[in-house]
Order: structure tokens, then sequence, then C-alpha cells
């Protein structure tokens, strides 16, 4: 018997994955090919927004409620990361990881609306 515990739906891995591809895709073509580029960036708004409705509404351990824990429990995270005590195991994100995913998926779509704004007014 097998003593794995799989986290990470196919939905997740596969989200994970297309949306590194196309954060590189559109990081490449940047001015170079702008159809390319902004193909690339709507493929990252759509994943987002999908990764958004997967973390509301998706199985235990994709939901945000399952790994993004109050500012305490981040601080108290950090707090023992410095000081090299031994930490509480996870499964999945750590405190400190699901606020890096938070920060993830606003980022990626402050940059992908800014740029269907600018898109917009070019095009």
């Amino acid at each position: 018997m097998s003593d794995r515990i799989y986290v990470w739906d196919r939905f997740v891995r596969v989200f994970h994955w297309t949306l590194a591809a196309a954060f590189c895709v559109a990081y490449a073509s940047g001015e170079e090919n702008a159809i390319v580029h902004a193909y690339a960036g709507y493929l990252v708004l759509g994943l987002v927004a999908s990764r958004i409705v997967w973390g509301l509404l998706g199985p235990r351990y994709a939901r945000f409620a399952s790994f993004v824990r109050g500012p305490a429990a981040v601080l108290d995270y950090l707090r023992g990361l410095a000081g090299r005590a031994p930490l509480e195991r996870h499964l999945g994100h750590n405190p400190a990881g699901g606020w890096m995913v938070l920060a993830l998926l606003v980022c990626l779509t402050l940059t992908t609306v800014s740029g269907v704004v600018v898109y917009g007014l070019e095009g």
C-alpha cells in the first residue's frame, strides 16, 4: 500500500503548468508579437478566473479555505521559520504559501487587466 497522499487534483495541476507556460509565452513575446502576447495574456486571465472559482467551489485541498490562514498564523509560521524552530507540517501550502498564492493571483489579475485596458486603448 502506498503512503502517498495526493493533495492537488488534476485541475490544479493542469492549471499550474498551463499558467506557467502562458505566462512564459506572454513574457517572451512581449513587444515582438503583440497578437501572441495578447492571447497568452487572455489565457492567463481566464486561468486565474477559473482558479478563483475552483478555489471557492473545488475539492477540499483546492479550496482557499483549506490553505489560507489568518495573519497571526502567517506571522507565527514566519517567526518559527526565522527562529529555525521545528515547524508544524502542512498538507499542501503552509500559511505563508497560502498568502503567496493569493498575492500571485492578485498580481496576475492586475497585470492582465491592465494589459487588456492598454491593448484595448491601442487596438
